[in-house]
């Protein structure tokens, strides 16, 4: 899964990056890959990466949509990218 989800980066390396790791597979997982997810960690751990998200993983409906499923209301706003000039 982590070569799928964080195909930039070795897989261990990836799954140091566990926030990076979760975020990408709640973003862009399957519904197969979210079952595979959810098997094997907690909800707990998934809301920590809605509490500290990496920025400019999520786009608009996998962040509703995790929040509404962790039960993690009211949902904030999506976390933006801020450009340094």
């Amino acid at each position: 899964m982590a070569r799928k989800y964080v195909w930039w980066q070795p897989p261990l390396r990836a799954l140091a990056d566990r926030r990076t790791f979760f975020a990408q597979m709640m973003t862009l997982g399957s519904v197969d890959d979210v079952r595979w997810l959810l098997a094997r960690v907690s909800e707990e751990d998934l809301r920590g990466v809605l509490r500290d998200p990496p920025v400019g993983v999520f786009n608009g409906r996998s962040w509703n949509f995790w929040h509404l499923r962790l039960g993690c209301e009211p949902v904030p706003e999506l976390p933006a990218r801020t450009l340094v000039r």
